[in-house]
């Protein structure tokens, strides 16, 4: 069992050192504070450090936060921390969803390091589906679509692929992820799905080593599983248009790359229409 002296002499301060050095544009000092390959850490790296602006809603250019939940799961492993940015405008330090964030971290040792972020409530994440919810019946993008200037946007936007950040050039392994991630950002793939597709191809290429010839069938291939843990409803045909392939280069990949991870229908580790829920439980 986590204590609140736990929570506040060796937890929250995590939290605080990653805001201080997102706000410092000090990459370097956010690095130490992330769980390596977990969805913190892949959005360094696709992103960069102004990635965490948009996830920590540093980006409502609020002056001060406070903590509002700590919730333990899996038996002490992982900690979710929940703050809010409250509106100084309000009274009694009044807030609302827009103004929340959940952060995970995980024990690695002696230290609590930042395994995930998401930019609202703990027992209510935002997702790619939530976030296109609200972007359309909220109706806050005009009508070429442009995103407008409010900051509490932005999170939503990103998860919804309605806002793209600039991917690292040194995030892209190979020659099909140089083609699947600009694509997946071109059709408007929310953040936590690109990671999710270049999560499904480093996956693939570690359990099969392919052969990397024809690279855009590759990418092709993959975007298509994608399209399907989005229910984008895609015809094969389609996607291997928008990579120059043909069906005979795409096809057997598809098959290929589900045999090879097993998947079948939705699959957690590839879509995130599917979110963990906590549930909390009367002592």
């Amino acid at each position: 069992m986590i204590d609140q002296e736990t929570v506040w002499s060796d937890i929250w301060p995590v939290v605080e050192s990653l805001i201080q050095a997102t706000l410092a544009e000090d990459g370097a000092a956010i690095d130490p504070l992330l769980v390596p390959g977990e969805q913190a850490a892949e959005m360094m790296t696709l992103y960069g450090t102004a990635v965490f602006d948009i996830l920590l809603k540093t980006v409502l250019g609020r002056g001060s936060l406070g903590l509002t939940r700590a919730i333990e799961t899996e038996n002490g492993r992982y900690v979710h921390i929940e703050y809010a940015w409250p509106d100084p405008t309000a009274e009694d330090n009044a807030y609302t969803a827009a103004d929340v964030v959940s952060v995970k971290l995980e024990q690695h040792g002696t230290r609590w390091l930042i395994a995930d972020i998401n930019p609202a409530h703990t027992d209510l994440p935002l997702t790619s589906a939530r976030a296109r919810g609200i972007l359309t019946t909220s109706k806050i993008l005009t009508e070429t679509d442009n995103i407008p200037s409010e900051p509490w946007v932005l999170p939503v936007a990103f998860y919804a692929g309605a806002l793209q950040l600039p991917l690292q050039p040194s995030a892209m392994a190979d020659a099909v992820e140089e083609l699947l991630m600009p694509g997946l950002q071109h059709r408007t793939y929310g953040a936590m799905l690109q990671i999710r597709g270049r999560r499904l191809w480093r996956d693939f290429k570690a359990a099969t080593d392919p052969e990397l010839e024809k690279p855009e069938g590759w990418a092709a291939a993959t975007e298509f599983i994608m399209s399907e843990q989005d229910k984008r409803g895609q015809t094969q045909a389609a996607v291997a248009k928008q990579y120059k392939s043909g069906l005979a280069a795409v096809v057997p990949r598809i098959r290929q790359i589900k045999k090879a991870l097993a998947i079948q229908g939705l699959d957690e580790r590839y879509t995130d229409l599917q979110t963990t829920q906590i549930v909390y439980k009367d002592q």
